[in-house]
């Protein structure tokens, strides 16, 4: 890259961030849905965004499980995904995206973009992002020639070594073993760079989960099946949604290949009572006889259905 083009970028990142620091400081003072990362600090659920970086997910070439496993495990741990973005293998376009998301979410998690190739470059982008220096990281230097077997600083793999000057290594425990992981994961602030192989991925991440817990917040669900139109309840849903105001979040989602309910209606909350109150208010709302019974896991529960069917039989003969 030549000097003029690092220049302008540079610039141009400098923008983004003074932008996002802006939206940061309009998100508090309006009281937003959306969270700055001191939202833990003030008693609110901490908050993620999730960044995939690779041209292969945006192609088609590769499907994105990353994603779907990071926001599952994540909300298991009390933090509340606010955002997934997917972008291609460009610097200019993770740098900007790192320096947009990093001040406005507790974490921002990326995934991807690292390895020996020319197309890997997240270390890079996230270092002009926060306009740092790379530089050879004496520890995973020596990694690097452990695992790779290569000591000229000049090689493929040593651009594995070379991370932003502020970078932090984080060694994470392997939940099965209970033995500690011999490759660090690398962070800088709160910027969390994740490899972009989802077995490599889950590894990394099941093993640094206490990174991430500790926030004491804990997401309550409660689901309700109907046999109605979406149409026909929404005025109702609606209505409740405006009443539970920030408390309780109702998703509503359709089911047009189910011959047993039409519409799927979900209720989150981080407060067990508040969602329980606000599911006994739906169920009053709705029309009468909408709502259907659905066991969404009969395995579960198919030994005791064949045994208490059995003794109805017997007392019954």
């Amino acid at each position: 890259m030549s000097i003029l083009a690092f220049s302008k970028l540079s610039r141009a990142v400098v923008r983004v961030r003074s932008l996002a620091a802006q939206l940061c400081e309009s998100t508090m003072s309006t009281n937003h849905l959306g969270s700055s990362p001191s939202s833990a600090a003030n008693g609110e659920a901490p908050t993620a965004a999730i960044l995939i970086i690779g041209d292969e997910i945006l192609k088609g070439h590769t499907m994105d499980t990353n994603s779907a496993f990071l926001t599952r495990a994540l909300r298991k741990l009390g933090v509340s995904v606010q955002r997934i973005t997917v972008i291609p293998d460009n610097q200019e376009v993770i740098a900007k995206e790192v320096a947009l998301l990093s001040p406005q979410y507790t974490h921002l998690i990326t995934s991807g973009g690292i390895g020996p190739t020319h197309d890997d470059v997240t270390f890079e982008s996230v270092a002009m992002a926060f306009q740092e220096e790379l530089h050879p990281h004496p520890e995973l230097t020596r990694l690097v020639e452990e695992f790779f077997g290569v000591a000229d600083k000049n090689s493929a793999a040593m651009k594995l070594a070379m991370v932003p000057r502020s970078a932090k290594l984080n060694y994470g425990t392997d939940p099965q073993t209970g033995q500690p992981l011999r490759y660090p994961l690398v962070s800088v602030h709160n910027v969390f760079i994740f490899p972009g192989i989802p077995s490599l991925m889950e590894r990394a991440f099941n093993g640094l989960e206490h990174l991430f817990a500790g926030s004491g917040t804990t997401f309550h669900s409660r689901e309700v099946f109907v046999d109605a139109e979406e149409a026909e309840i929404a005025p109702v849903l609606t209505k409740l949604q405006a009443g539970w105001g920030r408390k309780v979040a109702l998703g509503s989602y359709p089911d047009w290949l189910s011959n047993y309910h039409r519409v799927r209606l979900v209720l989150d909350s981080d407060s067990q009572e508040e969602v329980d109150k606000a599911r006994g208010q739906l169920l009053d709302e709705l029309p009468k006889g909408s709502v259907v019974p659905l066991v969404t896991d009969p395995v579960s529960i198919a030994t005791a259905e064949v045994l208490h069917t059995g003794q109805q039989r017997h007392t019954a003969g």
